[in-house]
């Protein structure tokens, strides 16, 4: 289950699909990215149905900033590629970290650094 945590949420080729407007669908590719990426975090750490709708709103809205910043960015230094990325990265673990309760958030760094540490 780790590994189709962290394919789910570090995996980048989210690029050739169309960009969504406001009030629009999320392309299928994302929602489907979504919906396992929350399914496999609520298995972990044991979302309520409240935080589930929340924390798959984040999802759809972390996956689809990043295949923004990623078409946006193509042809960008390394560099620049790499701050925009890590910004959305932070953006998203702090908005993730305020729906999650304080037990919540001790599994989730807890589930984290077993990923860290079992991919080095």
């Amino acid at each position: 289950m780790n590994h189709l945590f962290a394919a789910a949420f570090l995996t980048v080729g989210l690029t050739g699909a169309p960009t969504t407007k406001p009030g629009e669908e999320y392309p299928k590719a994302i929602q489907v990215r979504a919906t396992t990426l929350t399914q496999a975090l609520a298995h972990r750490i044991h979302l309520n149905e409240g935080q589930y709708v929340r924390v798959k709103r984040l999802h759809l809205q972390y996956l689809n900033d990043r295949r923004e910043l990623e078409l946006s960015l193509v042809g960008a230094p390394a560099a620049d590629r790499d701050a925009q990325m890590a910004a959305a990265q932070l953006s998203y673990e702090q908005a993730l970290n305020d729906l999650l309760y304080p037990d919540q958030r001790v599994a989730y760094q807890q589930l984290r650094a077993n990923f860290t540490a079992h991919r080095l």
